[in-house]
């Protein structure tokens, strides 16, 4: 059966790779989108069977990117769900009004994921998520070992060990009591045997015979009354045990609470650091992202660039794709005395311009997305076989990061500012779990 698609749109990093794991587990194909203007781009070429959607973006927000893809007739019928931390009846009408399927909350629970996508018949009914990646099951044997670390010992087992133990105990009481009362009977039994012999050739023989019961009597009731009192001694000790080790259980459970705390706090604050960090490497990288009309966007100058990247980021631990999305400038261009293509003088007004795109390529660039060299790069990365990864993405001329002037009598000059600005290459790092793999100090991160 063919993997189904899922969009995930999120300006929040941390936020889509959750629930991209989440759906992974499914065997779904995950696409994720910082924005929704970068969700309607994957749309007018890509069709998912079913869409995650942000309610807070900066930009279009989630209720305009509904409106957008359900007035769209060739993606009107993908099913959006929208998630949000607000509440409240009104929101939840406002989004079914726009065409959600529904809404769930911004903290989203895999039990929820699980119903979305058997209502929507995305998984077959009574299957079971693939599994989890290896970063989960390590996460999980953590766990675990915290588990048994936190919990020297089954309590309802001790608790069950400690009943038998009294149990029997009592029955040991009671044997040595019968035994005592039967050892005393046989010797009293072979002393009235004695004292019926004389009393038959001695007179006054009944009155000893009286005597000697009345003392077994009076033994027999001595030995009810002290088993009694160590029956009840042994059981008040064993009480008292049971009641401290009690105690010391919901001790250990508080202090198994605390401790729980402490590492989740811990967890999100390495995961902010982790964020935070991939974030300024990719600001930094992108600031030196322009390359020249006419040359290779990725040239034998960006390689030492990437290889340095590479050797931080296995460094720290990082396994994932480093995605180098190639975008064009959109030039004003006029023809030469020779009719060769050039930019168009700066004071020529742009509706003078005689054709848009990029200049001519120099030899050996230009339409060339890398050079040798950076090809050389790449192979060698893929050999290897390391954690890091290179993708390439020919964006073109969509999705400019600096908008064109809008008014038609701008000028040549400040039309080509605009393209010069576009053309370059944007770095983006998308690790494959929320935090690297392994253990790494937090040093490695500044």
């Amino acid at each position: 059966m063919a993997h189904k698609c899922a969009l995930i749109v999120d300006d929040s990093r941390t936020a889509r790779h959750f629930l991209a794991r989440i759906l992974e587990r499914y065997d779904m194909q995950v696409e994720t989108a910082a924005s929704a203007e970068e969700a309607l781009e994957y749309l007018s070429h890509s069709r998912p069977d079913v869409i995650f959607m942000d309610h807070m973006m900066p930009g279009m927000d989630g209720f305009q990117a509904v409106r957008a893809i359900k007035n769209n007739p060739d993606t009107a019928t993908i099913p959006i769900m929208m998630y949000t931390s607000q509440a409240g009846e009104l929101y939840v009408s406002q989004a079914r009004a726009l065409g959600a399927v529904g809404v769930l909350p911004k903290q989203i629970k895999p039990v929820e994921v699980d119903e979305l996508l058997r209502s929507l018949h995305l998984v077959p009914d009574g299957g079971e998520p693939a599994g989890s990646t290896a970063v989960a099951q390590r996460a999980a044997s953590h766990r675990d070992a915290v588990d048994r670390a936190l919990r020297p010992a089954d309590w309802d087992d001790l608790h069950r060990w400690f009943r038998q133990m009294l149990g029997h105990h009592g029955r040991s009481l009671r044997e040595d009591i019968e035994q005592s009362v039967s050892r005393v009977l046989d010797e009293r039994l072979a002393t009235l045997s004695a004292a019926q012999a004389a009393r038959e050739h001695r007179p006054g023989a009944g009155r000893w015979l009286s005597l000697a019961l009345a003392g077994l009597a009076a033994l027999l009731f001595w030995l009810q009354l002290d088993g009694q009192a160590r029956w009840q001694a042994a059981a008040d000790r064993n009480a008292e045990l049971l009641a401290a080790l009690e105690r010391q259980r919901k001790a250990d459970a508080e202090d198994d609470a605390g401790i729980r705390e402490y590492l989740d706090a811990e967890r999100a604050s390495l995961l902010r650091q982790y964020d935070d960090y991939l974030a300024t490497l990719e600001w930094g990288l992108n600031q030196a992202g322009a390359y020249p009309p006419g040359e290779p966007p990725l040239g034998d100058a960006r390689v030492e660039l990437l290889r340095g990247l590479v050797e931080r980021l296995e460094r720290i631990g990082f396994s994932g794709t480093v995605r180098l999305v190639v975008q064009r400038g959109d030039f004003c261009l006029v023809p030469d005395r020779d009719g060769n293509w050039q930019p168009a003088p700066a004071d020529l007004p742009v509706d003078a311009c005689t054709r848009f795109g990029e200049p001519p390529a120099a030899p050996g660039g230009g339409a060339v997305l890398e050079s040798r060299a950076f090809a050389n790069f790449r192979a060698e990365l893929e050999d290897r076989g390391g954690p890091v990864r290179i993708e390439i993405a020919d964006a073109g001329e969509r999705l400019p990061p600096a908008p064109y002037p809008a008014d038609g009598s701008a000028l040549a000059g400040d039309w080509n500012r605009a393209a010069v600005a576009n053309h370059r290459v944007q770095v983006r790092l998308l690790p494959d779990g929320e935090l690297p793999a392994g253990a790494w100090p937090a040093a490695d991160l500044r």
